[in-house]
């Protein structure tokens, strides 16, 4: 019988620092439950989710959530053309991602569930609960023992989401993924980025650490934001810049998107971020070299 938890030693392989939750989310799968994970972004969850369907013969149908996602586009429907010739036959439905998981027993995954519309969400509940769902003129859909349904969501995201409602939490398990440690995003960088100049490399993830605890910002960055400041420094640094121009310039490209500044602060994102770099720099490097450089100038 096949065990999602004996996965566990490849999939740890693949992903830093994930240890614990790697062996929470299979330990769900396998009891036969559904999971949402609740975390900012860039800590992993469809990296798992990912390194789980890499492993596993069942499909897993992934999806982003929005109000677009309707029960309908959940479910399927019937071939408009071919019903008007044919009638509502079996062979003329198109099934939606939610069924097409029922029916070959995947996993389907939900990105932004907070996002999607409340019709949706009750289809999901009677598929969860029930482990089969009505379609009208379909007939009984019955999902195979292996349907699991995954969510996530974003705790920082209250933007355009609609609220959870008890009925649909107390179908999930819940999985909390926060921030890695330090000496984690910083292996995950080295390995996204091919990077060797370790200086740079710990220096960009003390920025995005740093921009989590700003009182100027709502949410700081994820350690994305860190890859993509080394990979911008590096070609920056081709180009002829370096010191503090080169990394102001790379966090602030690399970052500018990636934070959510604070309805209640009067600084923009660029402003925030810059500040940050120049302070981090001049303890790294010392007030006297900035002065000397800033005195040339």
């Amino acid at each position: 019988m096949f065990s999602f938890s004996s996965l566990s030693p490849k999939i740890k392989k693949k992903i830093i620092g994930r240890d614990r939750e790697i062996d929470l989310i299979l330990s769900v799968l396998d009891s036969g439950k559904h999971i949402l994970l609740e975390g900012p972004p860039g800590t992993s969850k469809t990296t798992i989710l990912r390194a789980i369907k890499d492993e596993i013969n069942v499909p897993v149908f992934f999806l982003t959530g929005n109000s677009d996602l309707t029960a309908t586009k959940l479910i399927g429907h019937f071939d408009p053309p071919k019903v008007l010739y044919q009638g509502y036959t079996t062979d003329n439905f198109i099934p939606g991602p939610l069924v097409m998981a029922m029916r070959e027993g995947g996993i389907l995954y939900i990105e932004e569930f907070n996002r999607i519309p409340e019709d949706a969400i009750n289809a999901l509940i009677t598929a969860m609960s029930e482990g089969e769902i009505s379609v009208p003129r379909l007939g009984v859909v019955k999902a195979r023992n292996t349907f699991r349904v995954v969510a996530a969501i974003n705790p920082f995201d209250d933007v355009g989401v609609e609220r959870l409602s008890r009925a649909i939490l107390d179908r999930f398990c819940s999985v909390k993924l926060q921030y890695q440690s330090k000496e984690d995003e910083i292996r995950i960088v080295k390995s996204k980025t091919s990077c060797d100049d370790e200086w740079l490399i710990e220096f960009a993830v003390e920025v995005v650490r740093r921009t989590r605890m700003h009182p100027d910002l709502r949410m700081g960055a994820s350690v994305r934001g860190a890859i993509d400041m080394v990979l911008i420094a590096q070609n920056l640094k081709n180009l002829g810049y370096d010191g503090l121009e080169l990394v102001r310039e790379a966090a602030i490209t690399g970052l500018r998107n990636k934070v959510w500044v604070s309805e209640a602060s009067e600084k923009d994102a660029d402003e925030i971020i810059s500040e940050v770099v120049t302070e981090l720099y001049l303890e790294r490097t010392g007030i006297e070299e900035h002065l000397k450089k800033t005195s040339v100038k």
